[in-house]
């Protein structure tokens, strides 16, 4: 059994941009709406998947914002800024809400595969308007994104997870679990495992010339997908099935805390840096495609949906996707996966640090890591000769 294994490394930032429109005065200043439009976009809301891009994600689990007046600012005459906690017009860990409005402009080209529909805008709503402060009065804005029912918690005695130092600034996130195995409420998945985005907004200070709150966001966990393909067959040979059934990875941390602190405080827009401390708490994440029994029972493998095993082709395939608490990838921590190949199972232990060639020693915030997984068997084949009998040289006796 021939099997490659190598890694491939790629850093990804999502990054949301932001089209500022004019909006009508209030009543100290003009209104203050956090807005992100993405143009061309024409699924529904959909869910958080790791898989997806970030700006998908965005939408799919909203985010929080969180408003400061500015030290160096004169708020003694704005009297909705709480005077212990800074807090501009209760906005803390206001919820903004992502809605779509479908706009003038036409995407697709016309043909079967492509055809034209309305361009779809993503437009961030609050649950009331708020207004600017007035003319050179700056606020300190923070945002974070990730599961309402976690950031936003409701329950009695909850708090927030996400505490925040205005002047400094920086951001401490705490507590962050990574589920590795989907939440159920009965039948229903109420949370899937491995999928759960966080991403925190680069800090930004604007006023009411800004009119629009311009948010940045910045993946704070490792994309970690593994990848299979196998080869084509030599020779004329006919290429034995391929089927590729579960994989898991042990001794994984999956909860810990995030600490956000500026590359460079003194930058008009300050972008962070993500220091993670995970809990020495370890578990098992594992993707497992069920009904591999049915390969080993003399079943035609052709005959068996997809939705049970992947089958490989020589073009590779995502098996599974997870974001993960960034954390160090040791010699220790291996791969385990099981593979089908003509109705015989196999399993396969792979170090995730790599190989000889390539080699990691952690999983890093806002980096894409891809383990490419090459399953090639090469089957046995006999080729006998005959030669005469001859006398053996060892005669061996046995007695009782």
């Amino acid at each position: 059994m021939k099997k490659t294994f190598f890694v491939a490394l790629a850093a990804t930032v999502m990054t949301v941009g932001c089209q500022k429109t004019e909006l009508l005065n209030g009543t100290t200043g003009p209104a203050l709406s956090f807005t992100t439009v993405m143009n061309k976009l024409t699924k529904a809301q959909g869910t958080v998947d790791a898989e997806n891009k970030g700006q998908k994600n965005l939408e799919a689990q909203d985010f929080s914002v969180w408003a400061y007046a500015d030290p160096q600012s004169d708020f003694a005459s704005v009297t909705v800024v709480n005077a212990t906690t800074k807090i501009y017009d209760g906005i803390e860990n206001l919820h903004v809400d992502c809605k779509r409005a479908h706009t003038d402009a036409i995407v697709g080209n016309g043909t079967n595969e492509n055809p034209q529909t309305p361009a779809v805008e993503a437009i961030w709503k609050t649950a009331k308007e708020y207004y600017w402060p007035g003319e050179n009065k700056n606020l300190r804005f923070f945002a974070v994104s990730a599961d309402g029912s976690w950031l936003r918690p409701t329950a009695t005695g909850s708090t927030c997870p996400v505490t925040i130092d205005y002047a400094t600034p920086s951001l401490l996130v705490e507590d962050f679990e990574v589920k590795a195995a989907p939440v159920m409420d009965g039948e229903t998945v109420v949370k899937t495992a491995a999928n759960e985005d966080l991403m925190v907004a680069d800090f930004i200070k604007q006023n009411q010339d800004d009119k629009v709150v311009d948010l940045t966001f910045r993946h704070t966990l490792s994309k970690v997908e593994f990848i299979f393909k196998t080869l084509a067959a030599e020779n004329g040979a006919t290429a034995p099935d391929v089927w590729v059934q579960s994989l898991s990875v042990a001794g994984m941390k999956y909860k810990g805390d995030l600490n956000v602190t500026p590359k460079d405080a003194t930058a008009a827009t300050i972008q962070w840096n993500f220091a993670w401390t995970p809990d020495p708490a370890t578990t098992t994440f594992t993707d497992d495609w069920t009904g591999i029994a049915t390969y080993l029972d003399g079943t035609d493998a052709t005959t068996i949906a997809d939705a049970t095993a992947m089958k490989l082709t020589t073009s590779p395939q995502t098996f599974t996707t997870w974001l993960m608490i960034p954390q160090g990838i040791t010699s220790d921590s291996k791969v385990s996966i099981t593979y089908v190949i003509n109705k015989r199972q196999f399993t396969s232990i792979f170090p995730l640090n790599g190989d000889s060639n390539t080699t990691i020693s952690s999983w890093s915030c806002n980096q894409h890591i891809k383990y490419n997984v090459v399953l090639a068997p090469n089957t046995i084949s006999f080729s006998p000769t005959v030669q005469d009998w001859t006398t053996p040289s060892i005669n061996i006796e046995y007695q009782n």
